[in-house]
């Protein structure tokens, strides 16, 4: 089997503009795209497949009807991969964990990771709250004291971070950003800094939800993240995380390389350039690499692959 190209999915958002439209080249996109899915199964927004013999299906008809490619029968598809470029902050947020999420019908939660493309100087993101407890928090929501509440993460090109389920965050501008989540697609918002749309109105928050779902536990607002690298001849494999939601890892291809691997994998090239099996590809072409299937790679450029 050879790598199956899909074509990404445009999503609109009060905070985007033309940078992803701009900076991964895809020129069909409209204005005010903030991020483009490269890779889901969402039932009526799944990618669409670029390649035969599968031209015109979608990711979730493949997942259905063809397990060949992927060797993973009996499951749902578990993630959604993202290219996110914001030009203004995005909301304040949390997602729901199992608990929560299988009370609304869902088989999982919702744990999340960035990869940072580009960060600009002195960047950072929401990561995590300083209250101790719900009463804590209700009382700094009360008294409007929100620089008192968040607690922030510095940022740099080449940061990998891990949100679980429960953890306060938000990406804000200055960043672009190779984004993983677990496929429930459930966002709770909590503040949105009064921000209005183009009719006057500010966007719907999800408090008492978001409460529902926050973390207390110190431990989980640290990044502690721990990467694996593997060097090869003109490649190096760098593993940021593995645990029971996805596997995400970076590939540094600096000429020519053999990949193989076992199990499938959701490629997205996020610099350079090269050939995958003597196809070109470029910054923001996504491809999976179906299980089992020994690839050859040639090129100066970085590819995110994530798997579960």
């Amino acid at each position: 089997m050879s790598v199956l190209f899909f074509k990404p999915i445009p999503r609109p958002a009060i905070w985007g503009h033309t940078l992803v439209k701009e900076y991964f080249g895809y020129d069909d996109f409209p204005l005010g795209i903030g991020q483009s899915w490269s890779f889901s199964a969402q039932e009526g927004a799944s990618t669409v497949c670029l390649s035969d013999p599968y031209q015109g299906q979608t990711l979730l008809d493949l997942w259905k009807n063809h397990q060949e490619l992927f060797g993973h029968p009996h499951e749902d598809f578990p993630v959604i991969i993202s290219l996110v470029g914001p030009e203004d902050d995005l909301s304040i947020q949390v997602h729901p964990n199992a608990e929560h999420a299988k009370k609304l019908g869902f088989p999982t939660g919702k744990n999340e990771g960035w990869y940072f493309i580009e960060a600009e100087s002195g960047a950072n993101i929401v990561y995590g709250h300083h209250a101790a407890n719900e009463t804590e928090l209700r009382q700094c929501i009360q008294e409007n004291r929100w620089d008192d509440l968040i607690q922030h993460l510095d940022v740099h090109s080449g940061d990998f971070v891990y949100l679980p389920a429960g953890l306060l965050h938000a990406l804000r501008k200055g960043s672009i950003v190779y984004e993983i989540q677990q496929a429930t697609d459930i966002t709770y918002r909590f503040y949105d800094y009064h921000r209005k749309d183009e009719y006057g109105h500010e966007r719907e928050l999800h408090m008492e939800e978001a409460i529902d779902c926050l973390s207390y536990n110190p431990e989980d607002m640290k990044n502690q993240i721990h990467p694996v690298e593997t060097y090869y001849q003109n490649c190096i494999q760098t593993v940021f995380i593995a645990n029971d939601s996805f596997t995400v890892t970076k590939l540094e291809v600096t000429g020519e390389v053999e990949y193989i691997h076992t199990n499938y994998q959701l490629a997205t090239v996020v610099k350079g350039q090269g050939k995958v099996n003597n196809q070109d590809i470029k910054v923001g072409d996504n491809f999976l690499i179906p299980t089992h299937t020994h690839i050859q790679l040639n090129g100066q450029m970085t590819i995110m692959m994530t798997t579960k």
